[in-house]
């Protein structure tokens, strides 16, 4: 059965997260509808730390606030889990001369970001040096943790291909561990070269840990949203987003950085799009001068209209109860089309997805 987007609905949500007074005057019928679209796109534990944030959770009917009170614990749980994982890993990488970088949902928690509460993380992103890899691997599994069996290919891809390592997990632990030599592949587009997020790098608050520059932090938040190969429902990507930005609205210095950073790091269509979404979505604001000094002639045409359209489809989610239609799976299929041909050249992409689709016909894992 198709449908139309219910555009309202996330809006709302993602308005409320930013100001929870107005849940107050929800009605119970708005909750039903509210608590189970957050709960799908992953966002019901952030309402609830936004609303509990301000001290509102007994003003929520008995109904919706179980519901809130429970992703809550869920999310506290798994917070605890991500801390437990990044103890384990800074022991084990400790004293090896080389930056140990939180990304993301680790790095903003460590930040003690106001989007970092109400998270639900399940897996510990980190990154080192390129030539420090190897090394890395190796003190990890000699503290436990191990990764799937690879098959030929795949392990050529990680080690030739991909901006990552095969992910890691622990045999008394949960979490995987995602460790990154960069933020994106180093042979698809952009090819970001790390070298340079690596001399900008900043202490974090914990201890033995570094976190990207801030600018950097927020080209990683969009280019991690706007290359994924799963775009629908993204809406908590883009709720990241606004978290980041709406910290320096306002600031010129800090978007004139951004503005740089993209130039330098080919990450100008990232920029252009998280813009063109805050803007639409959220009603924040670039400096207009930065605006065009950022996004240039990648602002106009063709090839952006079109993507942002795909984009604007994917992010509106559907009512709960609501199956996706054709044109719905159409626009989830050119998206990931996109995705892969960002992530490889058609010489060794073809190959790669002709592999992927032997192995899942056979049923081995990835």
């Amino acid at each position: 059965m198709s449908s139309s987007p219910a555009a309202p609905l996330h809006l709302e949500l993602a308005a409320a997260i930013r100001k929870p007074l107005v849940v107050t005057t929800w009605p119970l019928a708005t909750w039903e509808v509210q608590v189970r679209l957050s709960r799908r796109l992953r966002l019901l534990s952030r309402l609830a730390a936004a609303i509990e944030g301000q001290g509102l959770l007994g003003s929520v009917p008995l109904q919706p606030r179980r519901h809130l009170m429970s992703a809550l614990q869920l999310s506290r749980w798994r917070t605890g889990s991500m801390r437990w994982a990044v103890d384990r890993v800074g022991a084990s990488l400790s004293g090896r001369g080389y930056p140990l970088v939180l990304l993301k949902g680790a790095a903003y928690l460590s930040q003690d970001f106001a989007i970092s509460r109400g998270r639900l993380p399940s897996d510990l992103d980190v990154m080192v040096p390129k030539d420090a890899l190897v090394d890395a691997q190796d003190r990890l599994r000699l503290d436990g943790w191990q990764e799937a069996e690879l098959d030929t290919h795949d392990q050529r891809y990680y080690r030739e291909w991909s901006h990552e390592a095969p992910p890691m997990r622990h045999p008394a632990h949960r979490m995987e561990l995602d460790l990154h030599h960069n933020i994106l592949p180093p042979i698809g587009k952009p090819r970001v070269d790390a070298a340079l997020l690596i001399q900008r790098l900043q202490p974090s608050p914990w201890a033995g840990w570094s976190v990207l520059s801030p600018a950097d932090q927020f080209l990683h938040a969009a280019a991690h949203l706007f290359r994924d190969s799963a775009l629908r429902d993204r809406l908590r990507d883009l709720v990241d987003l606004d978290g980041l930005a709406r910290g320096y609205v306002g600031d010129e210095s800090f978007w004139a950085d951004v503005a740089d950073r993209a130039h330098e790091l080919g990450l100008e269509e990232d920029l252009t799009l998280a813009w063109h979404f805050l803007e639409r979505l959220f009603g924040v604001s670039m400096p207009e001068a930065i605006r065009q000094s950022a996004c240039g002639a990648d602002a106009v045409g063709l090839r952006r209209n079109i993507l942002v359209s795909l984009l604007s489809n994917a992010f509106n989610p559907l009512a709960p109860d609501l199956e996706l239609g054709v044109r719905e799976k159409l626009v989830d299929a050119l998206l990931l089309a996109r995705y892969h041909l960002n992530r490889l050249p058609l010489r060794l992409l073809i190959p790669h997805l002709a592999h992927k689709w032997v192995a899942a016909r056979r049923g081995d894992r990835p």
